[in-house]
């Protein structure tokens, strides 16, 4: 929730901390990249177990309880990148024991990431004239789900599996381009689709905070319905990029949202069926690492696919850039499943991510 609100609301944090709205974002944008990293080292020196999930989860909140109560930039910088550094191993620590707790473990935990975008773009429409209070809210509640998870860590040991270091093997490999594709149309498709509300590359403001939550919510339901394949992912990747096709043609904000909604759901399904799938097919010791890979494969390619598409929609446009996405989402879903990468895949992947 700390995480989607400032990047929604960089425009009057920037007038709080009294900095345009685009250097708030480099620092989001630098607090991300900060958390990745040390997500990546955390995992391959330390493991997981939900002891340091409770630690991280109480560290972000309170730096972003400090980004969202101070009005200096100096102080504001270091708490986002604090509260960054935090959240990092805090997801993949997340995701590592969702890993581990099952099929169950891995669609809560899909549905929560979905759950908290749509209520911080609720919360970002809410607060707009307050964006600390926003953060306020956010990191609050994160500090108190993270002495949560230290309490559960306490009375239910024995079912948290201990930190070991792991290996990503062959199973993940093939399932790597599907993620690839789901994060393309998630990062590619979100934010600019805000964007084309304003028609214009601008900042958002209370209205497009509104549509993104709408948007959002769909995608919660799709996560928790209980049918899980893997095999259905590349058609739910292509249809998905057929939604981000809707957002770039479409006349208005409804349709616009419907659109949007189309790709979230569709994407996060697709994230929530690739999980179960790698988690069936790799070995108990290595699904920490399983689940670090796969989620940093989405990070980066979410965070690739904005990027392409803002560069791109100031060149033709943002709708011709849209178009361009959905185009490479295509093209990610088609090249592990031609028939030269179908005939070298290993027999035990082809059963488990077929």
């Amino acid at each position: 929730m700390g995480g989607a609100q400032l990047a929604l609301l960089g425009k009057p944090l920037g007038g709080v901390v009294g900095v345009p709205g685009a250097v708030v974002g480099y620092i989001v944008a630098t607090a991300a990249g900060l958390g990745l990293i040390i997500a990546a080292l955390w995992l391959w020196r330390r493991g997981a177990t939900a002891a340091m999930a409770s630690g991280c989860g109480v560290l972000a909140g309170g730096a972003t309880i400090v980004a969202g109560a101070v009005d200096g930039v100096v102080v504001f910088t270091i708490a986002v990148l604090v509260a960054g550094a935090a959240t990092g191993p805090l997801l993949a620590i997340g995701r590592a024991l969702a890993f581990e707790l099952g099929r169950m473990g891995l669609m809560c935990t899909c549905a929560a990431a979905v759950a908290g975008m749509a209520a911080a773009a609720w919360l970002a429409g809410r607060c707009y004239e307050n964006p600390g209070e926003g953060l306020i809210i956010a990191g609050a509640l994160t500090a108190v789900l993270g002495l949560a998870t230290g309490s559960v860590a306490v009375t239910r040991a024995a079912t948290l599996p201990p930190g070991r270091h792991a290996t990503v093997g062959a199973s993940v490999r093939p399932a790597l381009p599907l993620y690839l594709a789901a994060g393309l149309a998630i990062g590619g498709t979100t934010l600019p689709a805000l964007h084309l509300l304003l028609f214009r590359w601008n900042e958002f403001g209370a209205e497009q905070c509104r549509w993104l939550s709408f948007a959002a919510a769909p995608a919660v339901i799709a996560v928790i319905v209980p049918w899980q394949r893997a095999e259905a992912v590349p058609m739910l990747s292509i249809l998905a990029a057929g939604g981000t096709l809707l957002v770039a043609i479409a006349p208005g904000p409804v349709t616009l949202a419907i659109g949007l909604a189309l790709t979230l759901s569709l994407s996060f399904r697709a994230v929530a069926a690739l999980d179960e799938g790698v988690r069936r097919a790799t070995a108990r010791a290595d699904r920490s690492a399983a689940a670090g890979v796969t989620a940093g494969v989405v990070v980066i390619s979410g965070a690739a696919g904005l990027g392409s598409v803002d560069l791109l929609g100031r060149l033709i446009g943002t709708g011709s850039a849209l178009t361009i996405s959905a185009l490479c989402v295509l093209v990610t879903v088609w090249w592990p499943l031609r028939p030269s990468a179908r005939q070298r895949r290993p027999l035990a992947v082809e059963g488990g991510m077929s």
